[in-house]
C-alpha cells in the first residue's frame, strides 16, 4: 500500500529512482561498516601510494620530465617507510613495486640526490627486493603484435555459458594458470583490486554453490569460484562504481582465460542489491569486509556434448553506432 501511495505521488519513473537510490545508500552504508573493521590508515596510505607511483609510471611513458621533476619523492618514500612500520612486509607487492617505480623514475632525473639517498637507505635497511620492473620500457611493436595471427572471432564466438559439467574439481595448478593469464586486465592505476577465491574441498565448494549460484541453474555445477574487488584499494569517492567497473573488466578476462584453458564457465552475478547474499558468503569463507563480491563462477570440464542457450547477439550495427550516419 505504501509503495502504491509513493507511486501515486512521484510516478513510476521517479519511484524507480528512489528505489535505486535506496539500494545505493544501503550499499554505501555496508561499505563504511566494512571499513570500520579494517585498518583505514594502512588502506588509505597504500591506495594513495599506488595512485601516486602509477601516475609517475604514466608520466615516464609519455616523457613528461616537468611533471616527474616536480614530484615530492621524499613524501612517497616516507609513505613506504610508514607502511613497513605498520607491519606491511618489505616484500609485499605494493612496497616492492612502488620502490621499483620510484627508483626507475629518479634514475631519469638529474638532482634529487637527497631522495635517491633516502630511497637506497630504505632499500638497504629493510632488504626490499628489487625483482620487479618499474617506470617505462621500450617494446618493439612486432613483440606486441606477434600473437595476433589466430582466429580471434572463432575463439570468442565459440565460448558459451555452460551450466552442466563433468563431476570433477579443477586443480589449484589449473586455477593458478587461469588467474595468472586473467591478471593482465587493465585496472585503475594498476591497483589490481580483484581476487579469485577457490577450494579443492567438496564441502566448501558445495557451500559456494549454495550461497553464490542461482538455485536450479546450478544443478549441474560441481565447482565454483568467488570473484571479489577490494574497496580498500579504492578512494572513498570511487566506491559508487569503481569496484564493479574493475570487477567487470577482470571478469571479462577471467572468463576468456577459462575458455582458453579448455574449461566451461557460467556467471552468477552479484550486485549492490544483493548485500545479504554477499555478507553470507563473506562470513562463511572469512573474506574481508572491504571486498565486494562481484560474481560467482561455475566452472568445470565439458561433457562430450553440451546444451547451451542460443543467446543470439544483437546486430553489430546496433552496437557499434556510426556517428557519421
Amino acid at each position: 500500500m505504501i509503495k502504491q501511495f509513493i507511486k501515486s505521488l512521484l510516478g513510476e519513473k521517479n519511484t524507480q529512482r528512489v528505489i535505486r537510490l535506496k539500494s545505493s545508500v544501503e550499499a554505501a552504508k555496508s561499505a563504511w561498516r566494512s571499513f570500520g573493521n579494517t585498518q583505514p590508515e594502512k588502506s588509505s596510505l597504500t591506495t594513495s601510494l599506488l595512485i601516486s607511483v602509477h601516475m609517475l609510471e604514466k608520466a615516464s611513458v609519455i616523457g613528461n620530465v616537468k611533471y616527474l621533476g616536480a614530484v615530492k619523492y621524499n613524501d612517497l618514500i616516507n609513505k613506504i617507510s610508514r607502511l613497513i612500520e605498520m607491519g606491511v612486509p618489505p616484500e609485499d607487492f605494493s612496497i616492492a613495486e612502488s620502490v621499483a617505480i620510484i627508483k626507475s623514475t629518479l634514475a631519469l632525473l638529474s638532482g634529487h640526490e637527497d631522495a635517491k639517498s633516502q630511497l637506497e637507505a630504505l632499500i638497504s635497511k629493510h632488504n626490499i627486493p628489487l625483482n620487479l620492473k618499474g617506470g617505462s620500457e621500450k617494446i618493439p611493436s612486432a613483440e606486441i603484435l606477434k600473437h595476433i595471427n589466430f582466429d580471434f572471432h572463432g575463439f570468442v564466438s565459440s565460448r558459451h555459458s555452460v551450466r552442466k559439467f563433468k563431476d570433477t574439481i579443477i586443480s589449484r595448478e589449473k586455477i593458478y594458470d587461469i588467474v595468472r593469464d586473467a591478471s593482465y586486465y587493465p585496472s585503475a592505476c594498476n591497483r589490481q583490486p580483484c581476487k579469485v577465491y577457490f577450494s579443492e574441498d567438496r564441502e566448501k565448494i558445495a557451500d559456494i554453490i549454495k550461497l553464490g549460484a542461482d538455485g536450479f541453474l546450478a544443478a549441474g555445477i560441481h565447482d565454483c569460484l568467488i570473484v571479489t574487488c577490494d574497496r580498500a584499494l579504492l578512494k572513498p569517492y570511487e566506491l559508487d562504481d569503481q569496484e564493479y567497473i574493475n570487477g567487470g573488466i577482470f571478469l571479462g578476462y577471467l572468463v576468456m582465460s577459462i575458455h582458453a584453458h579448455g574449461l566451461g564457465a557460467c556467471l552468477f552475478q552479484c550486485t549492490r542489491a544483493s548485500i545479504g547474499k554477499q555478507d553470507r558468503i563473506r562470513r562463511r569463507f572469512g573474506i574481508s569486509g572491504s571486498e565486494v563480491i562481484v560474481c560467482c563462477i561455475g566452472i568445470g570440464e565439458l561433457e562430450d556434448e553440451v546444451s547451451c542457450a542460443c543467446a543470439q547477439r544483437r546486430p553489430v550495427e546496433t552496437v557499434a553506432v556510426n556517428l557519421d550516419s
